[in-house]
């Protein structure tokens, strides 16, 4: 069994937008309670070869921006460009950098953490949904009447951006970490845990509804809102019983670095589940799919990769034993709590990549 109270690493990616718009910022910002992974820490690195000045003392990290007065030609690869989400944050930059404005639409808001810390260091901007209201029906009819298309859309708008002021800021706990906890809660017997200052980013954190639609026992046992941010402590229980349950492209948007944690958790529900991937995530998604599948097939649970995502059903009673992560730290953590529950005596193959991305997290 599980108990006590959890403390997690820092949210990688907030953390770095945070901190990289302190380095274009004028004036000191401070970021409390930074608990750094490796990644983090090496970030330092990174915004001091950007010309910032970084003084990190235990868990407080102060930087001093340069007010755009940066090298051109500046690195982004921390950002990524595999996601939607990356390549919009990729083009926000290049924009702040090169002073000229940026605009874009999307169906979803997703990983938005990028935008709001610009709107919480001073930028002006606009962010804001746009379409019929959902829960809506008489719109909706209206509009499928007059052959009007019932499309809802996030707008984002930014001018150009001259100046960026300093902030003391706090990052909550890591999500990722959050949900293995949680998934680890869920199925060991008698457990009840507590994890610390979680991110309840809606665009991010879709993992805890996820986990709460099979029928995971979590609640939220504190929540805070500050500015433009949202996190919590959860309390979560095991016991719940799980169900299998269809869960969609809008809801998986928000919590695809999760899916291994969410199938594990999906092995153990009564009946089928369904994750339906949003399309443009699929072939990116796809090697962790089928490495999921692989190991699904040594713990004999049914399952099968379909056009859209995964399918699997359930079952109360898992033996299986030589997994092997294929070095995907999540897929690692996910299949950590497989393991155990199927009383697996071999270790799992590759789980070096967990320790290097979350040093000390195994239970």
């Amino acid at each position: 069994m599980l108990k006590g109270e959890f403390e997690l690493y820092t949210e990688k990616e907030a953390f770095c937008n945070c901190a990289f718009l302190a380095a274009l910022a004028n004036g000191n910002s401070l970021i409390h309670g930074v608990r750094a992974t490796p990644q983090i820490t090496a970030f330092a690195a990174y915004l001091s070869e950007l010309g910032a000045s970084v003084n990190v003392k235990d868990d407080q990290w102060e930087i001093t921006g340069v007010n755009f007065k940066c090298k051109e030609n500046l690195s982004l690869e921390w950002v990524g460009d595999n996601f939607p989400h990356q390549q919009r944050n990729r083009k926000i930059i290049e924009s702040l950098l090169s002073g000229t404005p940026f605009k874009c639409e999307e169906k979803i808001a997703v990983n938005d953490s990028l935008i709001r810390e610009l709107s919480t260091f001073g930028a002006e901007l606009a962010w804001r949904q746009d379409g019929f209201d959902e829960s809506d029906e008489l719109a909706k009819r209206m509009a499928k009447l007059q052959g009007i298309k019932n499309e809802r859309k996030w707008i984002c708008s930014i001018p150009p951006v001259h100046s960026l002021l300093a902030r003391d800021r706090f990052i909550a706990g890591d999500v990722t970490e959050a949900a293995f906890f949680a998934l680890a809660a869920s199925l060991i017997p008698d457990s009840d845990i507590t994890i610390k200052a979680v991110s309840l980013d809606a665009s991010r954190a879709g993992i805890f509804g996820a986990f709460k639609r099979l029928g995971a026992n979590i609640e939220f046992a504190a929540r805070h809102e500050r500015g433009n941010d949202v996190w919590g402590d959860l309390r979560v229980k095991s016991g719940g019983g799980l169900i299998g349950r269809r869960l969609g492209a809008e809801v998986l948007s928000t919590c695809l670095d999760e899916i291994p944690l969410l199938a594990v958790l999906a092995c153990f529900a009564d009946g089928e589940t369904i994750l339906k991937l949003p399309a443009w995530a699929f072939d990116i998604c796809k090697p962790v799919l089928e490495a999921i599948y692989e190991n699904l097939k040594i713990a004999g649970i049914e399952s099968g990769i379909y056009e859209d995502g995964l399918i699997l059903r359930g079952k109360a009673e898992i033996e299986g034993d030589g997994f092997d992560c294929k070095n995907l730290p999540i897929l690692g953590m996910a299949l950590h709590i497989l393991n155990k529950k199927a009383k697996g005596k071999k270790e799992i193959v590759g789980m070096e990549c967990v320790e290097s991305l979350y040093p000390g997290i195994m239970i």
